[in-house]
């Protein structure tokens, strides 16, 4: 049976009832008990982990820091707080538990080495502040902190040391950490009295030492020797946030093909050879196949495989570019891995969430409760598989707070990567900077797939993934796939002829895709359709960037329902969109009317036309030759290139085996060369400025900005919707945000210096049309 210290059980709080268990205060003991717990959880996912990095003691330390971080917490002053006691609260004053703790660190001095009782101080005194932090409220003198001891009574010191020797090995044994490195410690026969000059003299000593050990680590080069440290802090602070959060345990999912094919509705034998090959396949892998051949189920077969034969995958992230393409993700992996066992990571991840929860009848304080609950357990690294955007993990590069627990949980992680051309040069250098960072220090596999890779692409992804695997789907399979006949239509698309015949193509009964590459532009097309087949029955939607979140995912919702792949509600529509159908929208059109763009962009849009392959003829896809000066969103040199490659196969049905040539002749010369030299400048920079500087216990706020400013947009509320969101405010600030609508950062400005823009209540308000119809809408219509 566990020994439990029922001798202070009631008399050394950790929470007060605001912040225990159902509303009630909780103890010292069961707090870390439950801390405890969760790192068990936690380092059952990677149990070799401290031997692959060079540490095999570091569970050990984690273990025994884990048990002691709280001590502090038996100060009078603390206590006080929790007890609401006026006096003793205002002597503890502004100080921290956690340096307290390092008090009571000697009591087990003789179970570590030197460098493990560093190591174990080190994960006490730093599983909340930054050590800049601790240093600047403790540069003081000793009486400082001797004042903080006075009225600690004797039979705390008493029940604390006799808790540590009685319980700190059985509950280490209970948790099954004697087996995974943990061993017993000496606790001291006694300790020294009086208490309060030893504890202080304890805590300067160890302050002193961590100042000393965070400036060495300052001076450190090799990323290899800090990992293990970020571990030690990460591990920490993801257990203790885990149990003050009171997390269940950590949910497990085994990633196995049987699982993957069943959930997809997959017969093994029907599997195509990219797809086996995925699922054989050990380590990291490009995949290059056609759009709507199984792309996703062969990433879930390596998933499944990278799990055998003793290969440890304790996570599976799933990265895409878009908050559309994300939420569709999320949905279809539930399917597979169960909805508690996948979660969303976006900047909207929480409007998203709530949004489901409200379309399942929840009340909204209830879903803006639960939302929020699903939200933090994702930060929490609770989920075992996560959608996530690829800026979710550049977070932790940045040192954005909580980045050691972040980085903590990609140590063997399992990386799938959908498109990876949708992200420009600078973001792109970025992304794969740490994808190899992450690849060489924690054994991260990956797997990155597309319709196609440029060369010049495909040879920076080697170099990130040390020279991986590339499958490639079988000349076969691609000519099995090819749906598409290429049409290149001389002008633009908003010629009212052009409109016109989009119309009669519609009339017809076809489901018609529109794609533009500017809001502006596809907010005038949809008002021309609209006009034109008002009186035909057809319906016409418009799905763009800037709609709020609640009429986003509606119409995403009907767009689904309408032109799904697997939907059993299919009827003709004109979709009118911009860049969002781009990528993992699961839709079926019969045709596609696009505004020139980079041949993988319009890859990408023809990949929702003929999805089913269903047509007895190959599906047109139709692109204008005009704008082609890439309208300020695309390079103008690959739209121009783009454009005489089109014009040389128009008519021909569309090759995708061929796509790759015809991108090597657009990349090359001058674009590839200035490509390069704009690719090695902010690799270099990234590697320079950020990799090398990525240090445990600090972060850094000027690298922080440099994060900031990867983002060139924001979000406004029309001022149409103010008085609404006001109302909902008061009810629920989640529902209320839904209102908020993303703008560039440039609009911002040219807003702002219209004076058409506006701060209140923490949000910013703006002068323009919004309806549910059109979006935002800054036309002169």
């Amino acid at each position: 049976m566990t020994p439990w210290p029922d001798w202070i059980e009631q008399e050394l709080r950790a929470k007060s009832a605001g912040k225990g268990a159902a509303g009630q205060p909780e103890s010292l003991a069961t707090h870390t008990w439950t801390v405890l717990s969760r790192l068990a959880d936690f380092i059952r996912l990677r149990p070799e982990l401290p031997g692959r990095l060079g540490k095999p003691r570091l569970w050990h330390c984690l273990y025994w820091g884990a048990f002691l971080h709280d001590f502090g917490k038996a100060m009078p002053g603390f206590q006080g707080v929790l007890r609401q006691d006026r006096e003793q609260r205002e002597r503890w004053g502004g100080h921290r538990h956690e340096v307290f703790s390092l008090a009571f660190l000697d009591w087990i001095g003789d179970g570590l080495s030197a460098e493990e009782r560093l190591w174990t101080a080190a994960a006490v005194v730093s599983h909340h502040k930054d050590a800049g932090e601790i240093d600047e409220l403790y540069d003081v003198e000793d009486e400082v902190i001797l004042a903080c001891f006075e009225g600690l009574p004797a039979t705390h010191l008493a029940g604390l040391h006799r808790w540590l020797a009685e319980c700190g090995w059985p509950w280490a044994q209970t948790l099954g950490l004697d087996g995974l490195g943990v061993t017993p410690v000496a606790v001291a026969p006694d300790w020294e009295k009086p208490f309060a000059p030893y504890g202080v003299r304890r805590i300067c000593h160890w302050l002193r030492a961590y100042r000393k050990f965070i400036k060495e680590l300052d001076r450190q080069k090799e990323a290899a020797v800090l990992v293990p440290l970020l571990a030690l802090r990460g591990y920490l602070i993801n257990a203790d946030h885990s149990a003050s959060a009171h997390a269940d345990p950590l949910p497990h999912v085994q990633f196995s093909a049987p699982q993957v094919l069943t959930s997809r509705q997959i017969d093994p034998d029907s599997l195509f050879g990219h797809q086996r090959q995925a699922g054989d396949q050990a380590g990291s892998a490009l995949l290059v196949a056609p759009t709507g051949s199984g792309k996703t189920e062969a990433a879930l077969l390596w998933a499944a495989g990278q799990a055998q034969n003793g290969r440890p995958a304790p996570r599976l992230f799933y990265s895409l570019p878009y908050q559309a393409s994300m939420n569709a993700m999320q949905g279809r992996l539930k399917e597979t891995f169960g909805e508690e066992y996948v979660g969303l990571q976006h900047g909207r991840s929480l409007l998203t969430l709530y949004q489901q929860l409200m379309e399942r009848n929840y009340e909204p304080k209830q879903a803006a409760k639960t939302a929020r609950n699903i939200r933090d357990l994702v930060k929490l690294n609770y989920p075992p598989v996560r959608v996530f955007s690829p800026y979710q993990m550049l977070k932790g590069m940045y040192r954005l707070k909580g980045y050691e627990a972040q980085l903590s949980d990609y140590h063997d992680g399992l990386f799938i990567f959908d498109e990876i051309h949708a992200y420009e040069v600078k973001r792109l250098a970025l992304i794969l900077k740490t994808i190899e960072y992450l690849r060489r220090y924690y054994n991260a596999r990956f797997f990155i797939m597309s319709a196609t890779f440029p060369s010049l692409i495909q040879n920076w992804l080697r170099e990130a993934l040390n020279d991986p695997q590339l499958i490639e789907a079988t000349p076969q399979l691609f000519q099995a796939f090819q749906r598409h006949r290429l049409r290149l239509l001389e002008g633009e698309l908003l010629d009212p002829a052009h409109l016109e015949q989009i119309a009669q193509v519609a009339r017809r009964g076809k489901s018609v895709l529109v794609v533009c590459n500017l809001v502006d532009n596809a907010q005038c097309a949809y008002q021309e359709l609209s006009g034109r087949l008002g009186n035909d029955g057809v319906h016409v939607e418009l799905l763009h960037g800037r709609f709020n979140q609640r009429d986003r995912l509606d119409k995403e919702g009907l767009v689904q329902k309408y032109t799904g792949a697997k939907s059993e509600d299919r009827r003709p529509i004109v979709l009118v969109a911009t860049q969002v159908v781009e990528v993992s929208l699961d839709i079926d059109l019969d045709t596609i009317y696009s505004e020139p763009a980079p041949l993988e962009a319009l890859v990408q849009r023809f990949g929702r036309i003929n999805r089913r392959r269903l047509q007895k003829d190959l599906a047109p896809v139709h692109v204008f030759t005009q704008p082609a000066d890439g309208q300020k969103i695309y390079d103008e040199r690959l739209v121009r290139g783009t454009l005489a490659v089109l014009q040389r196969e128009n008519g021909k049905p569309l090759d995708e085996s061929a796509v790759g040539r015809w991108l090597d002749e657009i990349y090359a010369g001058e674009v590839a060369a200035s490509w390069q030299a704009e690719f090695q400048k902010i690799a270099e920079g990234f590697d320079r400025d950020v990799i090398r500087t990525l240090r445990p216990f600090q972060s850094d706020p000027t690298i922080e900005q440099q994060f900031d400013d990867l983002f060139e947009g924001m979000e406004v509320l029309p001022e149409c919707l103010l008085e609404t969101y006001e109302k909902e405010a008061k009810e629920s600030l989640i529902s209320a945000r839904q209102l908020l609508v993303p703008i560039s950062l440039g609009r911002y400005h040219q807003l702002k210096s219209q004076r058409r823009l506006w701060p209140e209540q923490k949000i910013y308000v703006v002068t323009a049309k919004y309806t549910t119809e059109l979006g935002l809408d800054f036309s002169e219509r």
